[in-house]
């Protein structure tokens, strides 16, 4: 379909966009800090200069000052134009680009709204079932619930509000009525798997009673889901909410929410199994682990591990199920590691889980066996050796055999190419033995990697910016924030003659002047087609700040050194022209002062 694509629905779509996620399957991120690093996609260099910030959703390049979200790096590193780049975000996001003619935009803004607004609605009845259940919890009905967290598990009162834990009462229709009462229909209620509709009776009751509850938080901190722990024999001892328009099992992570919100520096995260095992470690003031919901570690939950840590510990049960799962774990885990990616594999004595462990030894101890868990080469040697024989040349051939699929998942580098050569002494095959059909093969030195830079970027991106006209620096700040318009003087205008950033900011500054809440996407829009849109469209691409204050702060800068240099200039024109007075010519007085003022200016200057 053709047409104009909404503006709220550009907006939504970069806003769900995760940043990092849509640069680290273009290049390898590595992570520093809070953020990442690699080398820049579009200048050649040695070291890295690139980084991307998840918390802020956006890339800055520190060596030629590439910048911008989700939606730039698209346009710049794919060679996307604007609504390409538009159309691989949705698909990424598995939605439909909203496109209309002209006379239907007003009625596509207008569904955009009611299902910003729909999802909206969903996220306030989700919030509102957390603040029932925590509610609950103080009460009289949730009175068991509290003596279990806090006589059972020894939960502190900080902790049940860091982590909002709650409590569902032993009716049926508690929850319902609550949020029937605040205007939520049974119909959203029953999307939202918060209520149940029976298909025999069509009686709908709470999905959640007798329990306490564990809301289950997304990266943003909103409520997606819940998870309940029966209080007595009944079963299910653990209930999930359901799949909805909200919650995927596959890509949620209990506690992360709650770690990422910790003071510090998140090096690792620690992958446990239950709700009360992440509880458990927090309360002993280990707050970096996360457990998945009822499911195996997917491998959309380790992208989003690696995407903030580079360091990854399974943690599970000594028995045959624990094995079972850490080998689960492992194949999952093969393909998304790299030399800058760690994981280990952690298995706790017999009958212990993480929430009896650390309560029991406390979490100095606990810490340690983290720090000694096996890593992950070693964890896939001992894995493939179970069973075998190595002094038999049939087990050494089975042990070669089970290891070519393995191999073959593993990206090339240093830790696959240790992992061959421990192989090679194992087995005493060569490379080319254990090397898996129809791979790469294994090199001894990494692949090289052809840095691809976007014919649209010039030598200017290459400088640093502070070889850029003033004009220019202030064009590119005002594409990237066209709102900070408001922070340009009214009084400053520029000479079109003096550079083509100059001519393009003055039309620039007339047009949003008349229209100081657009965005940039609008922006682009509408000169687009025109050469000034692609001048624009330049400019949006070669971005200077990192985030808004700065620009801001800039933009105040540049203003008062542009409006100083006019004036500096203006006395500069007036000395020269009344020193270039012929000698003849006798001055009146008042511009003798003048100019003797001018000369001692001139003079505390030099």
């Amino acid at each position: 379909m053709t047409g104009r694509i909404p503006q709220a629905f550009i907006d939504d779509l970069i806003a769900r966009s995760d940043v990092a996620e849509v640069v680290g399957a273009r290049i390898t991120l590595k992570k520093t800090g809070k953020n990442y690093s690699a080398l820049c996609p579009f200048h050649n260099e040695k070291s890295p200069s690139f980084s991307v910030n998840p918390d802020k959703q956006f890339y800055y390049c520190f060596g030629c000052g590439a910048s911008g979200n989700a939606l730039t790096f698209l346009m710049e590193h794919d060679n996307l134009e604007f609504v390409e780049a538009v159309e691989s975000l949705a698909r990424m996001q598995g939605v439909q680009v909203q496109r209309e003619e002209r006379q239907g935009y007003q009625r596509s803004e207008q569904q955009h709204r009611q299902q910003k607004e729909q999802a909206d609605q969903r996220f306030r009845c989700m919030e509102l079932a957390k603040e029932y259940y925590q509610q609950v919890l103080r009460l009289t009905a949730g009175e068991l619930g509290l003596n279990y967290f806090r006589a059972k598990r020894g939960l502190s009162d900080e902790l049940l509000e860091s982590y909002a834990l709650g409590a569902a009462p032993e009716g049926w229709d508690g929850l319902k009525n609550h949020l029937s009462q605040a205007g939520f229909s049974e119909e959203l209620q029953i999307e939202l798997g918060l209520v149940v509709k029976k298909e025999d009776t069509g009686r709908v009751y709470d999905r959640f009673r007798n329990r306490v509850v564990f809301p289950i938080r997304n990266i943003k901190g909103h409520t997606v889901g819940f998870g309940g722990r029966v209080l007595d024999d009944s079963k299910p001892k653990y209930l999930n909410s359901p799949e909805t328009p909200l919650f995927q099992k596959s890509q949620e992570l209990y506690g992360l929410y709650e770690a990422r919100k910790q003071p510090g520096r998140l090096d690792r995260l620690l992958v446990v199994e239950g709700y009360m095992d992440v509880v458990a470690l927090a309360q002993q003031g280990i707050h970096w682990a996360v457990a998945t919901l009822g499911t195996a570690a997917s491998e959309e939950h380790l992208k989003r591990i690696f995407r903030l840590v580079n360091e990854v510990v399974f943690c599970f049960d000594g028995d045959a199920a624990g094995t079972q799962a850490a080998a689960r774990a492992m194949q999952t885990l093969l393909p998304l590691v790299n030399d800058g990616r760690h994981a280990r594999f952690l298995f706790l004595p017999t009958g212990e889980d993480p929430d009896s462990l650390v309560r029991k030894e406390g979490a100095g101890l606990f810490e340690q066996r983290v720090n000694q868990a096996m890593p992950l080469a070693e964890y896939l040697i001992s894995y493939l050796r179970q069973g075998l024989d190595l002094s038999l040349l049939d087990d050494q051939a089975r042990l070669a055999q089970a290891a070519m699929p393995l191999l073959k998942n593993l990206p090339e580098g240093l830790l696959k190419r240790r992992i061959v050569a421990h192989l090679q002494e194992l087995t005493g095959l060569s490379r080319n033995d254990l090397q898996p059909q129809g791979s790469s093969g294994l090199a001894n030195q990494a692949p090289v990697t052809q840095v691809y830079q976007p014919a649209s970027r010039n030598k200017t991106a290459e400088k640093t910016t502070r070889t850029l006209p003033a004009e220019e620096k202030l064009l590119r700040l005002l594409v990237g924030y066209p709102d900070l318009v408001t922070q340009v003087p009214l009084g400053l205008e520029f000479d079109s003659q003096r550079n083509e950033s100059a001519q393009l900011l003055q039309g620039l500054l007339e047009y949003l002047r008349k229209s100081p809440h657009i965005t940039t996407q609008v922006l682009l829009a509408y000169w687009s087609g025109t050469a000034q849109g692609e001048a624009f469209l330049q400019r949006a691409r070669l971005a200077l700040e990192l985030n808004r204050e700065a620009a801001a702060q800039e933009i105040e800068a540049i203003s008062h050194h542009l409006i100083n240099r006019k004036t500096e200039e203006q006395v500069e024109a007036r000395y020269s022209d009344l020193l270039g007075q012929p000698e003849t010519t006798q001055l009146p007085m008042a511009e003798m002062q003048e100019l003797w003022k001018l000369v001692q200016q001139k003079h505390l200057k030099s």
